[in-house]
């Protein structure tokens, strides 16, 4: 028997800016959103939350044939960064530090770091670009995401509201606490704030998708869709916008839409891991198990620490039977997240389904009934049915650890009758070649005691006359 384990979706966002080259006069720019590849304006709205240090003045803008020199240079780094980030990593070093006015190549270092999972490099990284520009909103979302992304929300909003403060024009970073605050639970307050940024500009996409989130999130799904839909009448390139729509089909349990939205998604902006883990999650409940790995391999590639793509991950190594390699991918969510309880239950549902190599054929189940109560002893709010499976597959694990006693008692028997037989047969084997060597011996002697030479014989009718 083969049991479904729990699927885990990202609610909401983590994902990184993408990376950018510079603009030729210096300085922030709103523009279009950004994908991973080369561009020549920061990302925009639906990109994720990062932000600003301490206010310091803007360092000197170099001379225009530096200035082309630095742009020229980001360009080849960003360019460069997919296939070789290492080597990206150290051009935009040099860089950053031959020409300190420019906020692009310490942003990108910073978008590079996140990506290998150096936190407190990008952090610093980060602040090195808003030294150089202060109004940098790129760094100012992604400093403050960052903050985010490791629990501390408190220090995510103070970012935020410190570029606020800085430039206080920018709806961009007023959408970006907004998003902070439905993240930290706080949907009140930003419903509030959203309404206001709409009723200064209704067509501003990243206060709709904010006010969509927060319409989703209570249940109020028709809600959400009119929002999503003037969203995607003003921007329909706009990935966050598929990505909501993404969850709301979701909520409305049409996962071959949200399957379609996700996809969407990820082909307008290659660069979000929520879109790809959640398009990972709906390939493993569709049962194409390759798909859902190439898919979550990717939004791993863009967020090392992505410890619900971890879970999706382990359930599509266990749908495609590589079962090594789905326990280490929950094992591995675990030490990123260990509040993860769904992990601990699908651990055990996954010992409990099939014995892993080097596990022991008894403490299989063991691990299972171990992995399977400190669920129990973790998940809060767990309906009776719920509880009452998981107590089901302990009993069960009971049953198999005493099933498998048996079956090695009645192969323990087998393997010794079959040593007894095998015993009988080579004593066998050892009479009969004795006999066979008795017989031959005899044979032997007997022919040596007769006749030698038949001519010796007397002839015929020769006796006594």
């Amino acid at each position: 028997m083969s049991r479904l384990c729990t699927s885990l979706w990202l609610v909401g966002s983590v994902s990184l800016s993408g990376l950018v080259g510079c603009a030729s006069g210096g300085g922030a720019q709103t523009g279009p959103s950004a994908s991973a590849q080369p561009a020549e304006e920061p990302p925009a709205e639906d990109e994720a939350p990062q932000q600003p240090s301490p206010s310091r003045a803007r360092a000197p803008e170099p001379e225009p044939a530096r200035r082309a020199e630095t742009v020229q240079a980001v360009k080849t780094a960003v360019a460069q960064a997919e296939q070789a980030p290492d080597q990206a990593l150290a051009s935009l070093r040099r860089v950053a530090r031959s020409d300190p006015s420019d906020p692009y190549a310490p942003y990108n270092m910073g978008v590079l770091l996140e990506r290998q999972g150096r936190y407190d490099q990008a952090a610093q990284a980060y602040q090195q670009a808003l030294a150089a520009d202060p109004q940098f909103v790129p760094a100012i979302e992604n400093w403050a995401n960052l903050e985010l992304r490791q629990g501390r929300g408190d220090r995510a909003v103070e970012i935020v509201k410190d570029g606020i403060r800085r430039s206080p024009e920018q709806a961009r970073l007023r959408n970006r606490l907004i998003s902070i605050w439905i993240a930290t639970g706080e949907t009140d307050k930003a419903e509030q704030e959203a309404k206001k940024v709409l009723k200064a500009d209704e067509r501003n996409v990243g206060a709709l998708l904010n006010l969509a989130t927060i319409f989703q999130q209570r249940g109020q799904l028709e809600l959400a869709t009119t929002v999503l839909d003037r969203a995607r009448e003003i921007d329909p390139e706009q990935a966050r916008i598929w990505i909501n729509l993404g969850f709301v089909y979701l909520a409305q349990d049409e996962a071959s839409k949200a399957t379609e939205a996700f996809s969407r998604a990820t082909e307008l902006r290659d660069d979000l891991p929520e879109a790809h883990n959640n398009l990972g999650a709906l390939f493993v409940e569709a049962n194409d198990f390759e798909a859902a790995i190439a898919s979550l391999r990717k939004a791993l590639d863009l967020y090392p620490d992505f410890a619900q793509a971890y879970v999706n991950l382990g359930n599509a190594y266990k749908g495609a039977r590589r079962f090594e390699e789905a326990e280490a991918a929950y094992k591995k969510a675990l030490s990123i997240d260990p509040g993860l309880t769904e992990v601990t239950y699908n651990l055990g549902v996954l010992h409990l389904d099939n014995k892993l190599p080097d596990v022991d054929r008894l403490k299989r189940w063991s691990i299972a009934k171990d992995y399977l109560k400190k669920y129990l002893a973790r998940a809060e709010g767990l309906d009776e049915e719920s509880r009452k499976r998981v107590e089901s597959y302990l009993t069960e694990a009971d049953r198999g650890l005493e099933r498998e006693k048996r079956l090695i008692e009645r192969e323990e028997r087998r393997r010794l009758r079959e040593a007894k037989r095998k015993a009988r047969e080579a004593e066998r084997r050892a009479e009969t070649e004795q006999t066979d060597g008795t017989s031959e011996e005899g044979a032997q002697t007997e022919s040596q005691s007769g006749p030698s030479d038949p001519s010796e014989a007397p002839p015929p009718g020769s006796g006594p006359r």
